[in-house]
């Protein structure tokens, strides 16, 4: 019966011309199937004040903003609400919101009509604070 040789054997060694291909490969097709996703839909333009200010409090605590898009669109926690269900979701985010406050975005272009019956909705639901939010106009 024959073991063997007692002789070492050589140390295997690695090829990395494979590897790095085959790493190469994988980056390359990871980079083309990642999908970059950034909301086209709801691309704001608030109004100028001069006197517009800063929300001053951390996320944790800032109200929760209602936004009308140009289009009409109105627009919760980042989620379209549709007309039937804006009642409901502007009265739940009321009652959870910080000293009952909420802040209204509208796009410059908005229609002014929507603009206020958002309003009118988080009046009547019993918001006690609504903060209308502006920019400032740049420096000169």
């Amino acid at each position: 019966m024959k073991l063997g040789s007692l002789r070492p054997r050589s140390r295997p060694d690695i090829q990395m011309s494979p590897l790095i291909d085959v790493i190469f490969l994988l980056l390359l097709f990871y980079a083309v199937t990642t999908q970059f996703v950034t909301d086209e839909r709801l691309k704001l333009e608030l109004p100028e004040a001069k006197t517009a200010e800063d929300a001053g409090r951390g996320l944790e605590e800032a109200p929760p903003v209602v936004i009308v898009a140009a289009d009409g669109t109105v627009w919760i926690d980042d989620q379209l609400v549709a007309e039937e269900d804006l009642e409901g979701r502007i009265q739940a985010i009321v009652e959870r919101a910080p000293e009952g406050a909420v802040i209204l975005k509208g796009d410059k272009e908005a229609d002014y009509g929507v603009v206020v019956h958002v309003l009118d909705i988080a009046r009547s639901v019993g918001a006690k604070a609504i903060q209308m939010s502006a920019e400032r106009p740049p420096e000169q």
